[in-house]
């Protein structure tokens, strides 16, 4: 019975955690390694210096690993709408009214017999939701539609069809947008959870936020200004001048 509590679930309660979890995950390794391209282009000086061999590999695989979080994304969105209710995400029903009542009990197929002590029910569908709920449902929904306009927006048919100005804007701007959708809406469900760890290991909910929110601090000095622009400058052809100095010394070498 104890073995059975504990791992009843993964069929579908905790493969669809772990689906939104790589999925979340994925999608900010696919906007990171373009961020430590920025800051190696800050660093340098320049945007005609070769980046290494892992980087390089890495960016030309995130379309592929973009694929793949719309894939898990998909998955964990169909699960979430197949088993809501409120035994599992109780956050969004709003609070239960309790009642008291007697119950019929009975094992498995055999006739049921009414309880003889009362017993306290929840019922749901009384009160609206709470904002929290709200949230998450509208951040999740909102996150999910922006990801599948970037898998749309990334085929060939489609990307033919736009200018880079158009692409640029999806791929960069909504796809950021997504991003902090996905991680707000597990945050507001998680909230709760997050200093809550089992066997000494983080909450899902906490973990899951590491490598987006890494990726997010990392973005953020590189559209604020004087960083934004000095970084457009070097990405228009600008060469900063010990870079200059430095290039000619190893030509003459």
């Amino acid at each position: 019975r104890f073995l059975w509590d504990l791992w009843n679930h993964i069929p579908m309660v905790n493969t669809n955690q772990t689906l939104g979890i790589h999925a979340l995950n994925t999608l900010a390794l696919c906007y990171l390694p373009g961020v430590i391209a920025g800051w190696l282009q800050i660093y340098r000086g320049t945007k005609y210096s070769r980046f290494p061999d892992w980087l390089d590999n890495w960016l030309k695989m995130r379309k592929q690993l973009g694929l793949l979080m719309l894939f898990a994304a998909s998955i964990h969105a169909c699960l979430s709408v197949a088993y809501m209710s409120p035994t599992y995400h109780g956050l969004v029903y709003g609070d239960p009214v309790e009642a008291s009542a007697y119950v019929m009990e009975g094992e498995g197929w055999g006739p049921k017999t009414e309880s003889l002590n009362r017993t306290t029910i929840k019922v749901f569908g009384t009160e609206k939701m709470k904002w929290r709920g709200e949230c998450f449902l509208m951040t999740g929904v909102f996150g999910f539609a922006l990801v599948v306009l970037l898998g749309i927006t990334s085929l060939p048919s489609v990307t033919a069809t736009m200018s880079w100005k158009e692409f640029a804007f999806v791929q960069s701007g909504l796809g950021w947008t997504a991003l902090i959708f996905l991680c707000a809406h597990n945050m507001f469900y998680g909230w709760p959870y997050m200093n809550g760890p089992s066997c000494g290991i983080p909450s899902s909910f906490q973990y899951a936020l590491y490598i987006p929110f890494l990726t997010i601090l990392m973005k953020l000095p590189m559209v604020l200004p004087p960083l934004s622009t000095h970084l457009a400058r070097i990405r228009a052809g600008y060469v900063r001048t010990d870079t200059q100095k430095h290039s000619k010394q190893e030509e003459s070498v």
